[in-house]
């Protein structure tokens, strides 16, 4: 019985040790693609009339987000349903119907993948006829930001009956239609022979037509004939909203109220009730937000605003606190005014601007306390006191008169008190401080323009982060050389690049394009 039980956990122990788990070595990992085995019926066919697509490929394979990868034109009424089995893609066409005599382009994007390492069958189609022939005429081109020129990626490029009206790309799918890629660049493939209405468009909602909004579109102001053009560019625009509404109203803090429109417009704001109009301040313009300073005015703010390019005035009703919250506001002294030095860049004034102070408030410029604002210059070891003289500028802003001289440091102290608000309230003692620029911190710009033909430009000089620096106005006037010469001083260091703007409207701004009216966006150079 001894020997049995020696032997038993010897066994035990040999099969333990038989049984311990290493790890696998070796081996490369697949780095490949799915390769296409077999097709049925074979890719490229005549005369289809086939139920299902069987494609076998090497090796196990996935679908990945097919309902968006897989484009089939022309449009199929009925999408066909898509299935993996092992190595197979099945496309299955029995409730399909499809045209006589017509060449149909399966195209999967990048949906086709290997099971395990996730390997992408990049752009593969597969294409057939219903007829004795495959169409064989394509069309390729490229899609530009008509604003900046730069290439847009993944944009529906749209090809429709010729006999349709303009707005058929919001009503109707395409007839053909490909995606822009990374480049901008696109391939119309096996197309008919015939005349057709194209356009460019950002499908955001992947619906397959033009919404307006948020998307953008392009289009051409002639006929597209596939035996002739071979080569096809779109400027893609954002149209100016055919409808305008109010995104946001309300009041941050007392003393601001903030009108969000859903685009930027011309507007200017009165009071509802025209006795208030003394108690508001505006900053009217073209924006898409409307800053309105009000003073004296509690519990609820009521504005119209009229707008200058539409017959149409909006009323608007914000909620303010009520005027016994303000006065325990102000004699908590919580209602604070904020200040800030402009113009500063890169935390430097430039010495040859004019200095101003910012209000986050309206502020009543006509009751300075000059004795309590003074402003110290240092420059070397000198310190001189300076008396400068102020002019307020709409509600907000302080101009300093006081020309700066370059390289120096300067405080600018305003004691309490100095500066009333428009509601009563005086500001705290604050003290900033800045030093000016030297002129040998900017360089200076000869640019020599040619312009391409008599008309009005906007010159904008931009920075490398598409930030507008300087804008001139130029009128190419007939009797005007086309080339010309601009000069743009005290620039910083850095890389600029300018854009011109063909101003066809002469409204000195880009102009935008609308579809319907046929109207191209405004032409820009750079």
């Amino acid at each position: 019985a001894k020997f049995k039980y020696i032997i038993i956990v010897s066994l035990t122990l040999l099969l333990w040790r038989c049984a311990q788990v290493a790890p696998l070595t070796g081996g490369l990992r697949d780095n490949q693609p799915p390769k296409l085995l077999n097709a049925i019926p074979q890719n490229i066919s005549l005369n289809f009339n086939a139920k299902f697509i069987e494609l076998t490929f090497d090796e196990y394979v996935q679908v990945k987000d097919i309902a968006n990868q897989l484009v089939i034109t022309p449009q199929l009424k009925n999408l066909p349903e898509v299935e993996v089995k092992g190595k197979k893609v099945i496309i299955q066409l029995s409730n399909t119907e499809l045209l006589p005599n017509t060449t149909y382009r399966f195209f999967f994007g990048n949906s086709i993948q290997d099971m395990h390492e996730g390997n992408i069958l990049s752009n593969f189609e597969y294409v057939f006829s219903t007829g004795n022939k495959i169409d064989s005429l394509m069309i390729k081109g490229k899609v530009i930001n008509s604003m900046n020129l730069k290439s847009e990626s993944d944009i529906t490029v749209a090809l429709y009956n010729i006999n349709e009206s303009d707005s058929v790309v919001w009503k109707q799918k395409p007839l053909y239609f490909t995606k822009s890629d990374g480049n901008g660049f696109f391939t119309l493939n096996y197309l008919p022979v015939g005349d057709f209405k194209a356009f460019a468009y950002s499908d955001k909602n992947k619906n397959l037509k033009y919404d307006g909004g948020e998307e953008t579109v392009g289009f051409l102001n002639r006929v597209v004939n596939t035996t002739i053009d071979s080569s096809l560019t779109f400027l893609l625009f954002k149209e100016r909203p055919t409808k305008y509404f109010i995104k946001k109203a309300f009041s941050p803090y007392y003393g601001l109220a903030k009108v969000i429109y859903n685009a930027e417009q011309d507007n200017t704001v009165q009071a509802f009730n025209a006795s208030q109009n003394n108690k508001l301040c505006f900053e009217n313009g073209i924006n898409d937000t409307c800053l309105i300073y009000y003073h004296e005015i509690f519990d609820t703010l009521k504005l119209v605003i009229n707008h200058k390019d539409r017959a149409v005035v909006d009323t608007v009703k914000i909620n303010l606190i009520t005027e016994e919250k303000f006065n325990r506001l102000k004699q908590e002294n919580k209602l604070l005014t904020d200040v800030e030095l402009r113009p500063l860049i890169n935390g430097m004034m430039p010495y040859y601007e004019a200095a101003s102070l910012k209000f986050n408030t309206a502020m009543d410029f006509s009751s300075i306390d000059k004795a309590k604002i003074s402003i110290m210059k240092k420059q070397d070891t000198v310190i001189t006191k300076l008396s400068p003289q102020f002019k307020g500028e709409n509600c907000d802003r302080l101009i300093i008169s006081e020309k700066l001289v370059e390289d120096a440091n300067y405080d600018i102290i305003i004691k309490a008190g100095a500066i009333k608000t428009k509601f009563g309230t005086l500001n705290d003692s604050v003290k900033i401080s800045f030093r000016t620029s030297l002129p040998d911190d900017y360089a200076s710009l000869n640019l020599k323009l040619l312009f391409p033909d008599k008309s009005d430009y906007v010159i904008q000089l931009m920075n490398d982060k598409q930030e507008l620096i300087r804008e001139l106005y130029y009128q190419q006037s007939i009797s005007s050389s086309a080339e010309q010469v601009f000069t743009f001083k005290n620039l910083l260091p850095g890389n600029y690049f300018v854009k011109l703007i063909r101003d066809e409207n002469k409204n000195k701004m880009w102009d935008t394009g609308n579809l319907i009216q046929k109207i191209q966006p405004e032409t820009v150079y750079l």
